[in-house]
């Protein structure tokens, strides 16, 4: 109603001459059938340009689907699915010359607020594009921009979701101000590099987290088996020539110099000789090439200074890889146990 309302007015009052925008000429008629051209030069200049596009479109489709799976519970967005009709819809189109294919923001948000439910409709929705364009498009000549800008802007609207935005505010600063920087760059630039801007900014995050890992000093609680962390809780029995933690991370290049910062930091600066430093290992899911160089120059350290180095509750990959790289021989089959009990003992 917008479309033929606005095209109507501006017809009849001319104001296309008084200043309003509208779409004027659409070339008409469907695109023809054309092989690509294979050549060599070719290739190598568009493979750089052709990568970026195919990484862009398919977070752009993506995102966009997430969005609205979050509006319909009962929708499931598979990613690799996602992939496989971008790349063979991208492959049918470039034998007609088409724009590279995804999933665009507006154009789902018009499609999911007119109530669509199923692919039927990007079928009904092409074939009557391509109508339009073999019969229709002397029709548009005076449709306002504004009016198709209305249609994106009031469907698009009803995706932002401000209680998600308090919710991140009340549960995490973090994650609203990442929310936050993604919005306004979005704003002001375009959706793509909003896109890639949350992303860059989240790896980001990640790898700060992993860097700087939790690492609890762990106390016994009297009369008992278990062990926790000496900043959460009270009444723990703790030894004052022995270091007792845990490292709540895999131990990778990223981070394996802050742990064993913490570990050399806290021998120098005990008030007690520490005599024993016992980690419980639970976390530590994955350990790479640096993180067991790093804990052999750990064990190096501590040895110089006749401190026992202890790991207890190692999981199988883990140990698996101290066996491959001879870590274990270092350490000592004497210095790893099941339980953090027993390696306190």
């Amino acid at each position: 109603l917008a479309v033929i309302l606005g095209t109507v007015v501006v017809y009849f009052f001319n104001l296309d001459q008084q200043g309003v925008g509208i779409v004027r000429e659409i070339p008409e008629g469907l695109p023809s059938f054309t092989l690509p051209d294979f050549s060599a030069g070719n290739i190598a200049q568009l493979i750089p340009l052709a990568l970026t596009i195919s990484v862009v479109a398919f977070m752009e489709a993506f995102s966009v689907a997430k969005a609205i799976e979050a509006k319909k519970r009962n929708y499931k967005v598979l990613p690799n699915q996602e992939l496989i009709a971008l790349g063979a819809a991208n492959l049918v189109g470039s034998l007609f010359q088409s724009y590279p294919v995804t999933g665009g923001f507006s154009r789902s948000a018009v499609n999911y607020q007119s109530g669509a439910h199923t692919p039927l409709s990007s079928i009904i929705s092409a074939t009557l594009v391509g109508l339009t364009l073999v019969f229709l498009t002397s029709l548009f000549y005076y449709l306002p921009e504004a009016i198709l800008a209305s249609v994106i802007m009031v469907a698009v609207s009803g995706l932002i979701d401000i209680s998600y935005a308090k919710q991140l505010w009340h549960d995490s600063k973090p994650d609203f101000i990442l929310l936050l920087i993604t919005f306004l760059v979005t704003l002001h630039f375009s959706m793509v590099p909003g896109i890639v801007t949350g992303i860059v900014l989240s790896i980001l995050v990640l790898l700060y987290k992993a860097a700087y890992p939790h690492i609890a000093r762990l106390g016994r609680g009297r009369g008992r088996h278990e062990f926790r962390n000496l900043t959460r809780f009270n009444n723990l029995e703790i030894w004052e020539n022995m270091l007792i933690l845990r490292v709540d991370a895999p131990l990778t290049f990223i981070n394996i110099q802050t742990v064993k910062d913490y570990i050399e930091s806290h021998i120098e600066n005990s008030k007690s000789p520490i005599e024993a430093v016992v980690m419980d290992a639970s976390p530590v899911s994955y350990m790479d090439a640096t993180a067991t160089q790093g804990l052999n120059d750990l064990l190096t350290y501590m040895k110089e200074k006749n401190i026992r180095m202890v790991f207890c509750d190692l999981i199988g990959p883990v140990r698996d890889i101290m066996r491959n790289t001879g870590l274990i021989k270092v350490i000592g089959e004497e210095n790893i146990f099941l339980t953090l009990n027993d390696a306190v003992g």
